[in-house]
């Protein structure tokens, strides 16, 4: 009896007794590992559609969605060429020779592997891959991402050993496909439905084409999607080594347009403000009731303001990327684009016409912050000057900071990085300011917070125990939360920001880099709100033309708004004729409003298309 028992256990016993259900739960196992990254990382996109209620309604519409391409994030789909490799295994005897094992091994792990990078870049930036962006995002990013995450030695180490074990899980079941027993095994309708998935899968792939790369589809090909991220790559390097700048510096000729009245300009980008606020009724709820009591303090000092939504080139990361665009007004859409620039523009005469060099040119004093306590080489931030164009570049070491820390870098609090900067570093200047910051205290994960002190000083004191530290989240509900609570924050501590400012005619934009990751889904799209606030009632309602409404919330506002839609990179160009028209010497010759910025078809080529309708 013993003798028996341990005969079944054996996977040979198993074999002889049951090889077609050997080699169906190898098959389907291998076939589901691949997927399964995808549906994971991606699972809160949500199984939103009911297969029984659509073949109800709509049988065609069902079946396509079952056998064809659907929505769902699911890992019910099949590998093509894992499909064709076993059919042609089980059914050609001579393939069963030689070093095919190995071919077959490989095959397998550079899918899995191409896949898990796949589901991890759609997850982190809701686009597909292509390697020559990610090559440069990873190589300039990843340590910098390591150092930055807190995570311990053994998480580390727990990963490396589960991966051992999933890699030695995945070569017994490729040995148990391809051993040579198993074909002479299997019965006649195996080997007949493996050559049927075949044939459909190749059918699949001669009617759709390049779109078999796509996650969505049912019938998924490796071959395609190395194809068409291959494709990209090319054509982003060419993109990159054809850029020509002449007509940027034709659209931004704004050397005649002179200010007569020149009021400060803060351009604050929000760290993860994303319109997911708007996208989900709990969130929408309590965003509602911020903005509602940030727009009665604002009235209460006197100041106006006027809101839309702009269309950042980047979704869940990549701030550099947003920021630089509606700066330099031009779509900046990936890693390699931003070294290509950086590169460029340092020593360059004349100089790149962006924002900075418009406004210096009107002798504003260029003023820009970074609170990150992790400081870069002198040479490196001296790089990154001359490519912003700034007069002043405050680093954390100029801030005069000894207190506690938070959050993601980790950083000071906002509040004190912002009146550090308004109260010491810019206080003695004659000149008007034009100030860039971007917020960090709602930077993924979006916890531990700072409080607001009646006194941004205050907040130079550490704490009893130390830095505060981050608890890990539970579940998503706890993410969703704190990433609310982040915003509450960023958008308390900015009011009290404006209205504690001293000069009547400054100028403040308040612009989300992109998405928030973790918290947000493709179908948000890439857009984020957009304010404008001052205490010139002109100015704001200039802005009407362009489609703002007279809010801070615009969620039941701008579908009825017939404007242009803007874009990150079209904010410079609508800055600058706002300021024309009525601050200008010649407001009736402003320059033109270009809300998607300047377009150059060499330069923009279709690398961050999005996963989702």
């Amino acid at each position: 009896m013993t003798t028996q028992i341990n005969g079944l256990l054996k996977p040979w016993g198993l074999l002889q007794r049951y090889p077609n259900l050997v080699f169906w739960g190898c098959f389907l196992t291998l076939n589901a590992l691949l997927f399964l990254p995808f549906t994971l990382l991606n699972f809160d996109e949500g199984f939103s559609q009911n297969f029984l209620t659509t073949l109800h309604n709509a049988p065609l519409t069902a079946l396509f969605n079952l056998f064809v391409w659907r929505q769902n994030i699911d890992p019910f789909r099949i590998n093509s060429e894992l499909v064709i490799m076993l059919a042609l295994w089980l059914n050609i005897a001579w393939l069963r020779r030689g070093a095919i094992q190995w071919f077959m091994a490989a095959l397998y792990f550079t899918a899995l592997f191409y896949y898990l990078y796949e589901s991890i870049m759609i997850y982190l930036y809701k686009a597909e891959p292509v390697f020559y962006n990610h090559y440069f995002l990873i190589r300039d990013g990843l340590s910098f991402l390591t150092d930055h995450l807190n995570i311990s030695i053994v998480l580390y180490l727990g990963v490396l050993i589960g991966a051992a074990i999933l890699i030695a899980i995945i070569i017994s079941l490729i040995r148990t496909l391809v051993d040579g027993q198993l074909p002479t095994k299997v019965s006649r309708a195996t080997r007949l439905s493996l050559l049927a998935m075949a044939a459909a899968v190749v059918l699949s792939a001669a009617t759709y084409g390049d779109v078999s790369a796509d996650p969505r589809m049912v019938a998924s090909s490796l071959t395609f999607k190395l194809e068409k991220n291959i494709a990209a790559s090319v054509a982003l390097h060419e993109s990159i080594i054809n850029f020509d700048d002449a007509e940027i510096y034709t659209a931004y000729n704004y050397r005649k347009h002179d200010l007569t009245t020149k009021p400060n300009v803060y351009l604050l980008a929000i760290e993860s403000y994303g319109t997911v606020l708007y996208k989900r009724p709990d969130y929408l709820v309590a965003y509602a009731k911020m903005l509602k009591q940030m727009q009665q303090r604002l009235q209460e000092s006197d100041y106006h303001y006027a809101s839309t939504v702009s269309e950042s080139p980047t979704w869940g990361g990549g701030s550099w990327l947003a920021y630089t665009s509606a700066l330099y007004g031009l779509r900046i859409e990936n890693h390699p684009q931003y070294l290509t620039l950086m590169d460029r523009y340092q020593t360059v005469t004349p100089r790149y016409p962006d924002l900075g060099t418009y406004l210096r040119g009107q002798g504003y004093h260029y003023f820009w912050t970074t609170s990150i306590s992790e400081e870069l080489s002198d040479s490196k931030w001296q790089e990154y000057q001359r490519f912003y164009g700034t007069d002043e570049w405050l680093r954390y070491s100029d801030l005069d900071y000894d207190g506690s820390h938070y959050g993601w870098g980790p950083v000071p609090p906002d509040q004190y990085v912002l009146g550090y900067t308004r109260d010491e570093a810019m206080k003695d200047k004659e000149q008007p300011l034009f100030m860039f910051y971007i917020t960090q205290n709602s930077h993924f994960p979006y916890d531990p917070l700072p409080t607001m002190a009646k006194d941004w000083r205050d907040l130079d004191v550490p704490l009893p125990d130390g830095d505060p530290v981050a608890v890990a989240a539970a579940d998503h509900a706890q993410l969703r939360a704190r990433y609310l609570e982040s915003i509450g924050y960023e958008l308390e501590m900015l009011t009290d920001f404006i209205i504690n400012h001293a000069d009547e005619n400054a100028v403040f934009i308040l612009v989300g880099d992109h998405q928030p990751p973790g918290v947000s889904r493709r179908a948000d799209s890439y857009e984020t709100p957009l304010h404008i606030i001052s205490q010139d009632s002109t100015l704001i309602d200039n802005l009407g033309q362009y489609g703002f409404v007279e809010s801070l919330n615009v969620h039941s506002n701008t579908s009825q708004v017939d404007a242009p839609k803007l874009h990150h990179e079209g904010i410079y160009s609508l800055l600058v004729r706002n300021l024309v028209q009525v601050y200008g010497a010649n407001a009736e010759d402003a320059p033109p409003y270009l809300p998607t910025g300047v377009t150059l078809p060499d330069w923009i080529v279709s690398v961050t298309e999005e996963t989702d309708e």
